[in-house]
């Protein structure tokens, strides 16, 4: 056990909850565990996990609906959901294999809800500090005793995204996603970009140029989506604790979540008329940055002074800067797409960490 432990800061359940995020004209009060940094990274990297990898697989979705290029000029306009849900195993998690520096309460369960899970019986984490009085008689000062959050229940998360692609020489395409910042439920905004391109290795290909109706392309794409939450996270003082700054107002704590996705994939598409057929096998990737940006209560004792051993803070500038990897994984994509004039409407499924559905419709020519 650490000698001086901390209340920290987040877990931003508020960060997420029905959505990304909430804006930052709206504070979210969010219960404050007691822990120590390293003790809230570890929680906040396995409590958000699921909903990281939920975006993460949205973000590598819908990039292509054939493999064909347009010709030089063409170009194609789309609005695209992808749906991705998560898996019955990733809606909690053991607290046993964090080992974290709180001691779970006695008797009480270790299993504990991810945000895509809920969960009514949690246990409490207790956290503890030593002190020496300078008298030989150290004893044990309980710093907070904090029941672990529940789950949003967030397994599922559709992200709208606009496309809009366009034909180069030799055969490419690049492409281009953007979503302005939007509304999400009455939880706040939630705003993206990326970039891609498409490439056909068919024109290389002599047996398969002959075929007109089959091509194969390799595409990337690279997309982020960044959210920041406005939480209100005050010192809780138990009885005869000491406040240092009274009249300090905690007003600029900000949750920062940047989720980053990077797919590179082989497509191969059957165009007939009318309709095209198109499959994919490809690898995807998502990382996340997770930011506590502003000034933090982190709760200790005091060992000097005229309140000697009274339960304190110390005040930490932006605490938490955590970079993980979501996933790293082998994708298989199959889709269709109908192709009525100008206009395109596509489905397709992809199989990864996370399945994922997406649905579009958009105008392309050339």
């Amino acid at each position: 056990m650490r000698k001086q432990n901390s209340r920290v800061l987040v877990l931003a359940a508020g960060l997420l909850l029905g959505g990304l995020s909430v804006s930052r004209g709206q504070k979210i009060e969010m219960e404050i565990m007691s822990g120590g940094l390293a003790d809230a990274e570890a929680y906040l990297q396995a409590y958000l996990k699921p909903f990281a990898n939920i975006i993460g697989s949205n973000l590598n979705a819908g990039w292509y609906n054939t493999a064909r290029p347009h010709e030089l000029g063409g170009l194609d306009i789309s609005a695209t959901v992808s749906w991705a849900k998560a898996p019955t195993s990733a809606l909690n998690f053991n607290l046993n294999t964090l080992e974290l520096n709180g001691q779970i309460a006695p008797a009480a369960s270790t299993v504990v809800p991810t945000v895509a899970g809920q969960q009514d019986d949690r246990p409490s984490l207790i956290y503890s500090t030593s002190f020496d009085p300078g008298n030989g008689s150290i004893r044990e000062i309980e710093l907070a005793r904090i029941r672990v959050p529940d789950g949003a229940g967030i397994d599922n998360f559709p992200l709208p995204m606009g496309q809009i692609s366009v034909g180069l020489p030799f055969g490419t395409d690049l492409s281009a996603r953007f979503v302005p910042l939007i509304e999400v439920s009455d939880y706040g905004e939630i705003g993206l970009w990326g970039v891609g391109g498409k490439h056909s290795i068919s024109q290389w290909l002599p047996f398969i140029k002959r075929l007109n109706f089959l091509d194969v392309s390799v595409q990337g794409g690279y997309t982020q989506v960044t959210s920041a939450a406005h939480v209100q996270v005050e010192p809780n003082l138990p009885e005869g604790g000491y406040d240092p700054n009274p009249s300090y107002n905690w007003e600029d704590q900000y949750i920062i979540q940047k989720v980053e996705g990077w797919t590179l994939n082989l497509v191969v598409s059957q165009t007939l008329p009318v309709v095209t057929f198109y499959q994919a096998v490809g690898y995807a990737s998502s990382q996340v940055d997770l930011l506590a940006q502003g000034h933090f209560p982190v709760l200790s004792v005091l060992t000097e002074g005229d309140n000697a051993g009274s339960v304190s803070y110390n005040t930490f500038e932006d605490p938490i800067e955590l970079r993980y990897e979501n996933f790293d994984q082998l994708r298989l994509n199959a889709g269709v797409r109908i192709k009525l004039g100008l206009f395109t409407l596509h489905y397709d499924f992809t199989k990864s960490l996370y399945a994922t559905h997406s649905v579009g419709i958009g105008v392309s020519f050339r």
